[in-house]
């Protein structure tokens, strides 16, 4: 692609011109698209920027600006490859805008799957291509407007050789005979995004910060108050929670519990910021009320509490998995394909899971494909049938 349509790609900002846009693409065998959200900046992720590219042509979308349905077709279409790096983000969050990807090529999991060192986009341009692609703006909020020249130009960086990054790796996709997986593993992974897009959270705030299951029980009270007023301010103020305040620091206030502002404003970073300190008094009523509810509500133990299996089924479940996870890394090497080529890890545990081994059991596993069960269907049976070894490591 010329540099001139990386320097100056077509900004669109009215649904008339996505209208005209979208149906000279639907003309064109194959686009390259790539999506950038405000996730790092915002309390909900959201679509800010798309862009395309075709030929010699890169047109970047305003999506803050106009709706994107009328691309929706062309995005959805089967006719219209889509050339894509990391196809379950930008599934994800296109389908909470209301538009279906589909006829889709990753070249993130081609990378994966051909056994890549680094599967990032600058890394696989540079690598593949001998591309170089700044990156400096990777973490940028996308939410902010005006988009400058400058802005517009490392957009269109993103898609400008996407699709010769995509001839490159899908030619040895090919010519290692591994495109069956790569397809069957996008396929799995778009309808994976596309099921998940717009599901509200069933967890609590408290019981979704990481490590709160090493959290005595005592302070668990306390931190679920702490944590729905942290998740409160920031669903007004649209930031991330952790922008609000650190996991780190509701961790340490439910353990100090300070009730004075002095003995909050002696835990690091509790009051070390505009936002923190806006709710600093809420912080110690949040303590006292939840050292008054002395436990969490009985209908949320649910969360802290393991489901309670048998040593015998946990002991014959580690055995399948380790019988999958062998038969799988010798097909590798043997095959001379990677691991995740042979078996995906999600299909290695679904099949793990699977008590009374049989080929219909086997052929329902998402993901796995039914050239895997023509192919290795009666192989992964016999594997998950096997003895429990006597050697394994206690449960």
């Amino acid at each position: 692609m010329s540099a001139d349509a990386r320097e100056k790609p077509l900004l669109i900002t009215r649904e008339d011109e996505l209208s005209r846009v979208a149906a000279r693409l639907a003309k064109r065998p194959r686009v390259a698209f790539d999506l950038e959200s405000n996730g790092m900046h915002a309390y909900r992720a959201t679509a800010c920027i798309i862009q395309l590219a075709c030929d010699d042509e890169v047109i970047i979308i305003d999506a803050l600006a106009t709706s994107l349905l009328p691309i929706g077709e062309l995005l959805a279409s089967q006719e219209t490859e889509k050339i894509v790096h990391d196809v379950a983000f930008d599934a994800r969050i296109l389908a909470e805008a209301g538009v279906t990807l589909a006829n889709a090529r990753d070249t993130s999991l081609a990378a994966r799957m051909l056994s890549r060192p680094a599967t990032g986009l600058a890394s696989l341009l540079e690598s593949e291509l001998g591309v170089h692609i700044d990156k400096k703006m990777q973490q940028h909020d996308w939410g902010e407007r005006p988009l400058t020249s400058a802005m517009l130009t490392y957009l269109a960086g993103d898609v400008a050789n996407l699709s010769a990054l995509a001839d490159r790796l899908f030619d040895e996709v090919r010519a290692r005979g591994i495109a069956d997986e790569v397809e069957e593993e996008t396929r799995y992974r778009l309808a994976q995004a596309i099921g998940g897009a717009g599901v509200e959270e069933p967890r609590p705030a408290y019981v979704r910060l990481k490590g709160i299951d090493r959290v005595p029980a005592v302070e668990l009270p306390i931190l679920r108050h702490l944590a729905n007023i942290r998740e409160q301010l920031a669903r007004e103020l649209n930031v991330p929670p952790y922008k609000v305040l650190g996991p780190d620091v509701l961790f340490e206030i439910a353990k100090k519990k300070p009730e004075t502002l002095d003995e909050l404003a002696k835990i690091r970073g509790a009051m070390g910021g505009r936002r923190a300190r806006s709710i600093a008094n809420e912080l110690l009523d949040a303590v006292a009320a939840g050292i008054e509810d002395g436990a969490i509500p009985d209908e949320e133990r649910v969360w802290f509490e393991k489901p309670k299996v048998p040593g015998g089924v946990l002991r014959a479940r580690r055995a399948r998995e380790q019988r999958l996870t062998k038969w799988r890394k010798e097909e590798a090497k043997k095959r001379g394909v990677d691991e995740q080529v042979v078996l995906p890890g999600h299909c290695l545990q679904d099949l793990a899971d699977i008590e009374e081994p049989s080929l219909e059991a086997v052929a329902a596993v998402p993901g796995l494909g039914a050239f895997r069960v023509s192919r290795d269907g009666a192989a992964l049976v016999d594997t998950l049938s096997g003895p429990v070894a006597t050697a394994l490591e206690p449960a």
